[in-house]
């Protein structure tokens, strides 16, 4: 299955989906979704059951980049950023590299979001312009 397939493998309801969250997750996730449409108009959305969340991605001539999720749990929620590794965050607003997550950074909202929307934008909009580099780019970023 290809990265295109998978973003829109499940066609359910962004909606329907987070009905099955608490009401602050959902609004939460809801919100992010907002914010994920504004800072990248052209993404292309598709809940992902198998990973139980939902992945924005954009077109390319031969698939769709994934460059952002949103993971939703019972307590808290995620706004996931694939290359997030490859993101100057010089105020350590992001987790996963305590994890030693090799490509994935991300964002946790226990439920409602507690950072400045521009910083969440401005971040989705870095995450997107990385996600569209070419191959070689993204490696040559890896290696700084």
């Amino acid at each position: 299955m290809t990265d295109d397939d998978a973003l829109t493998a499940d066609r359910l309801p962004v909606e329907v989906f987070l009905e099955g969250f608490p009401p602050g997750i959902r609004d939460t996730g809801l919100r992010l979704r907002e914010l994920i449409w504004i800072a990248v108009p052209d993404a292309v959305e598709g809940v992902r059951s198998g990973w139980n969340w939902i992945g924005y991605g954009l077109p390319d001539r031969r698939a769709k980049r994934t460059f952002a999720w949103i993971g939703p749990e019972r307590k808290h929620i995620h706004l996931g950023l694939q290359n997030g590794v490859l993101l100057a965050d010089p105020d350590h607003l992001l987790h996963g590299a305590e994890e030693r997550l090799k490509q994935f950074r991300y964002f946790t909202f226990a439920p409602e979001i507690d950072l400045d929307e521009a910083i969440l934008i401005d971040v989705l909009r870095r995450s997107a312009d990385v996600a569209t580099l070419p191959a070689a780019a993204r490696r040559a970023l890896a290696q700084e």
